[in-house]
């Protein structure tokens, strides 16, 4: 028998082996998903942010604010307090599904003129995106899926 076929044949024969209880994985229990970025200036940041969202944080201490964004936790974490000696900016690329993303162009546009990708919105198929930075130079990007009926 071929190595490929022993292989295969030892895969198929242990299939049906059970783990014992304790070494079953088991899920994570998660509360809630949240992504941060770190920023230089929190106050500024937090000024972006209640515009971008058009709403008021959540959660706020001096150096982490949090905004609830479609029932997860968007974060604003000061780089000198948590992350010191880490680069500004490309830390994480936080992407957001929105219903209208026309209208997401315009309102982040109209907020952060200069600042989108390639200045347009790109469509691949049925998925619409466009791309920006904050003022620290974290990217974020905002997201439309028509999922054909």
């Amino acid at each position: 028998m071929g190595i490929r076929k022993a292989l295969i044949a030892a895969l198929v024969a242990t299939a049906g082996i059970a783990l014992p209880a304790a070494a079953q994985p088991q899920a994570v229990d998660a509360k809630r998903f949240g992504v941060y970025v770190l920023v230089a200036d929190v106050d500024r940041s937090v000024a972006f942010y209640k515009l971008l969202f058009m709403k008021d944080p959540q959660v706020r201490t001096p150096a982490l604010v949090g905004f609830d964004v479609a029932g997860g936790l968007f974060g604003i974490v000061d780089r000198a307090t948590f992350a010191p000696g880490t680069p500004a900016g490309g830390s994480v690329r936080p992407y957001i599904r929105v219903v209208d993303i026309n209208a997401a162009f315009a309102h982040v546009n109209t907020l952060a003129p200069g600042r989108i990708e390639d200045g347009r919105v790109t469509t691949e198929g049925p998925f619409s995106f466009f791309r920006f930075t904050d003022p620290d130079g974290n990217t974020l990007e905002f997201f439309s899926l028509t999922v054909p009926r």
